[in-house]
């Protein structure tokens, strides 16, 4: 009997602290690495070259990068030219450009009151014709943006 009560305690136990594992509020390795090892543990000392936070890895500052393809023919990034006499082309990137432009939305003309048309029923064939004219100008429209995109990182 002793034993099952036992037993019981124990599960209930781990059962109580598995949640609070998952929820970050108790680390069982900095509770043990604190009684067995006198000082920082490897993970501890890792964790503290970590930035805290991804803003002190953006700047509001103009930054200059070289690009240069290496011997292999792989296009290479960096913020110091190679050693070697490779072709380098030198960007300099400015944080208040935007890379995608928005898109320009054309202002719309009213159009004439007309009398009260019905859309066609989107199974009949006229209404078919119409969904697909409507399905092409989308694609168009997006092929176009695709294209402007392509030239402005080709631009880069």
């Amino acid at each position: 009997m002793k034993f099952k009560i036992f037993t019981m305690l124990v599960t209930l136990g781990i059962l109580s602290v598995v949640p609070m594992i998952y929820m970050g509020k108790f680390d069982p390795m900095a509770f043990f690495d604190s009684s067995l090892s006198k000082g920082m543990s490897e993970f501890k000392n890792i964790k503290a070259k970590v930035p805290k936070s991804l803003s002190s890895g953006i700047t509001d500052k103009k930054v200059q990068v070289y690009k240069w393809r290496d011997k292999n023919g792989v296009m290479q990034f960096g913020n110091t030219p190679p050693l070697a006499g490779a072709d380098t082309e030198k960007i300099e990137l400015n944080p208040n450009k935007n890379i995608v432009q928005a898109v320009k939305i054309p202002e719309k003309e009213e159009p004439a009151r007309v009398a009260k048309t019905e859309s066609p029923n989107p199974y009949s064939v006229k209404g078919m014709k119409k969904v697909m004219n409507d399905a092409k100008g989308v694609e168009e429209l997006l092929q176009k943006r695709h294209q402007g995109q392509q030239k402005m990182m080709n631009d880069l």
